[in-house]
């Protein structure tokens, strides 16, 4: 018995010499990486992700991406940027109409009362007050705002849509154009569609402006014109994939289409282009991480594709909740011929390292099985980020991507680890021994009677 017990407590006890050790990662284990060009006057670093980092990892939090020095790995994190949620208030703006005799082709002559510090107090109409007037534009007085707004937003009564014209001016007798846009208020079938925006550039550096529509198109009666403002730090544009789906036979009642991007890319923008002119359609859209998963819908939403009294007017970007899924589903209720194009917007993530040993420094990416580095980046930068870290941060550069290991990295590692072999062959033959023994003693137990 005492034998018995040695054996089972020597078969529990795995060896100290099968235990597997680490081996500490190289650049050949990953499927790609780029050099990254780093001054060296900053102890932290921050990249902004290429594209080819979302194609080329196998984990959707890239999650197998390293940052080598010349000696290996350095502490790294991976962060989206946040946009500040500052918001500066919209301002209402003084308007004024201008009109002209109907049927006439431009406004007829006015007066105009300017204060002391430039801001417009009256207009009045010239000689033809008793013909019957029309509102061919508008002048909106800005010369009072301290920062030059980002778009204007208006409100007027009733349906409209028309393609507009706005100008600035400083002295109300020079114009120069600032840009043209669509407005637009319809409804339909219990939809209703919208677009009261326009966007400013830069040109729109007057004190005045001008809002104006081709002659003999119906007018637009402004109840309210708004200056709005970005906040103070703007996001970052979205890099658009757009998708080209394949239909699925299999749909009965609904038509839908299949698409699939080539990448973990964390998308939180939407669109849905039509193929064809005057279309309209509802859709609903979903999404999975891989063909294995369930699909999740993601949004439901009206997609349009108008021409309106010569104004081409679209549906644009929805914002969603950010994934990475790589396969998306649109589906609609009857048949559709026509195909949709799927546009998705994505911000590439930011790579945060320790500049730490000597370079040159590498960013690696790409390899199965390989579990999320941890590191304590994000503690120091949460700390110092506030006071002093745009001091502490420069901004490294990306060389062009290089092949490693290749495909070789990507393929998953199905060879059970011998150190399993070893100790399932222990357990057995402890089971195979234990057995032999209760054998034997059961056989001595019998020729002793």
């Amino acid at each position: 018995m005492n034998r018995l017990l040695i054996l089972l407590i020597l078969l529990a006890t795995p060896p100290c010499w099968a235990k597997d050790e680490p081996q500490p990662l190289r650049l050949e284990d990953f499927a790609y990486g780029m050099e990254l060009k780093v001054s060296g006057g900053s102890p932290v670093v921050s990249l902004s992700l290429p594209a080819e980092v979302y194609k080329g990892c196998v984990r959707p939090d890239l999650g197998d991406l390293r940052v080598f020095n010349a000696q290996g790995p350095v502490p790294h994190l991976l962060r989206q940027p946040q946009p500040e949620q500052k918001e500066n208030p919209a301002q209402e703006l003084p308007f004024f109409p201008l009109s002209a005799p109907a049927g006439a082709n431009r406004a007829a002559d006015f007066g105009i009362a300017i204060g002391g510090n430039g801001t417009l107090i009256a207009i009045s109409a010239g000689g033809a007050e008793k013909a019957v007037q029309t509102v061919t534009a508008y002048l909106i007085d800005i010369s009072a705002l301290q920062h030059r707004p980002n778009w204007l937003d208006f409100a007027w009564q009733g349906q409209f849509s028309a393609s507009v014209q706005l100008d600035s001016s400083d002295d109300l007798n020079s114009w120069q154009p600032v840009t043209s846009a669509a407005l637009a208020e319809l409804s339909f079938g219990g939809h209703k569609l919208l677009r009261n925006r326009i966007d400013l550039n830069q040109a729109a550096t007057g004190k005045y402006l001008r809002l104006s529509w081709s002659p003999g198109k119906d007018g637009i009666s402004l109840s309210a014109v708004k200056a709005g403002y970005e906040s103070e730090t703007r996001t970052q544009p979205r890099t658009l994939l757009t998708l080209v789906g394949q239909p699925d036979a299999a749909a009965a009642g609904h038509a839908a289409w299949f698409y699939m991007t080539d990448g973990f890319f964390p998308i939180d923008q939407l669109n849905i282009r039509l193929p064809e002119q005057n279309s309209l359609a509802e859709f609903a859209v979903f999404s999975r991480a891989d063909e294995k998963a369930a699909w999740q819908q993601r949004a439901s939403l009206l997609a349009w594709r108008l021409t309106v009294n010569g104004v081409n007017l679209e549906n644009g970007l929805l914002h969603l909740a950010p994934n990475a899924d790589r396969y998306w589903r649109l589906e609609i209720e009857g048949n559709g011929s026509q195909v949709p194009k799927l546009e998705l917007g994505w911000l590439p993530g930011q790579l945060i390292f320790m500049a730490q040993g000597e370079g040159p420094y590498s960013l690696v990416y790409g390899r199965a099985g390989l579990l999320p580095a941890h590191s304590q980046v994000a503690q120091l930068i949460k700390a110092v980020e506030p006071v002093s870290g745009s001091k502490l941060i420069e901004a490294a550069k990306a060389g062009a991507q290089t092949v490693l290991a290749g495909q070789t990295a990507l393929a998953p590692k199905t060879e059970l680890p011998w150190r399993i072999w070893l100790l399932w062959a222990g357990l057995i033959a402890g089971v195979l021994a234990v057995g032999a023994m209760a054998l034997k003693l059961f056989k001595e137990m019998n020729s002793t009677r």
